[in-house]
């Protein structure tokens, strides 16, 4: 018999009091975080991959062929590959899918297809040049899928380490992610804002995870439009 979940209302107040929790701890400690800034470039970028040399929450700017200054932070490294997810959010608002269902999952929708043709098309082609295709895994309606894509995003358990919506485990937690605050995304006024995820709502058909302004698990309509950060891995 499944576990029961609690209700959803609680679950997410639960999620921001330990978030909030975690802050306060974390102020106590008033530790010191010195960042040194050099120039680089993708190649070399690549290069630093390869040796190792990177580590997660280290942070790389460049901007988008629209003039859009992105900050690629280091989400999570395995041993075939880095993760890099962007602090801040891109500037369009995008439905998950225009026919407002999630059948098919994130692999069928109208969101995938806009990372992978119109965000593609506005990356620079030095950083075009080094990303890799990642295997993404989903499951929807019990039914698990991996495929390959270049352009990607989280899933709700790679985001959250639980799946409260979606209600299955797709891939394991990005070691960025265990921090809550980095859940936290912005837009380009500096405003919170939500965002979407890989994940589909588990009994929903026409609802898929997101990211909620305040950092919690959410679940939203397809048919919305919500924001989405840029996410690819470089292969070592």
């Amino acid at each position: 018999m499944r576990e029961q979940r609690k209700p959803w209302k609680n679950y997410r107040r639960q999620q921001a009091a330990n978030s909030l929790r975690k802050y306060k701890e974390d102020k106590k400690r008033m530790e010191i975080t010195r960042k040194r800034t050099e120039e680089t470039n993708w190649g070399q970028v690549k290069e630093l991959v390869a040796a190792g040399s990177l580590k997660v929450g280290d942070e790389i700017s460049d901007n988008l062929l629209t003039g859009q200054k992105m900050v690629y932070v280091v989400a999570d490294i395995t041993e075939e590959e880095v993760k890099f997810v962007s602090k801040d959010l891109l500037a369009e608002r995008v439905v998950w899918n225009e026919n407002g269902r999630s059948t098919g999952g994130f692999k069928e929708s109208d969101l995938c297809r806009y990372l992978n043709e119109e965000v593609w098309a506005i990356l620079p082609e030095e950083l075009k040049a080094v990303i890799s295709e990642r295997e993404c895994l989903q499951i929807v309606e019990g039914k698990e899928e991996r495929f390959m894509l270049k352009l990607w995003l989280p899933s709700e358990f790679e985001v959250f380490g639980d799946s409260w919506a979606s209600e299955v485990e797709e891939g394991q937690q990005f070691e960025l992610f265990k921090d809550p605050r980095n859940r936290v995304k912005f837009d380009q006024d500096g405003e919170r804002a939500s965002w979407w995820l890989l994940s589909v709502c588990a009994g929903h058909s026409t609802s898929a995870c997101n990211v909620s302004y305040y950092g919690v698990a959410n679940g939203y309509s397809c048919s919305s439009a919500l924001r989405v950060p840029v996410c690819f891995s470089i292969k070592k």
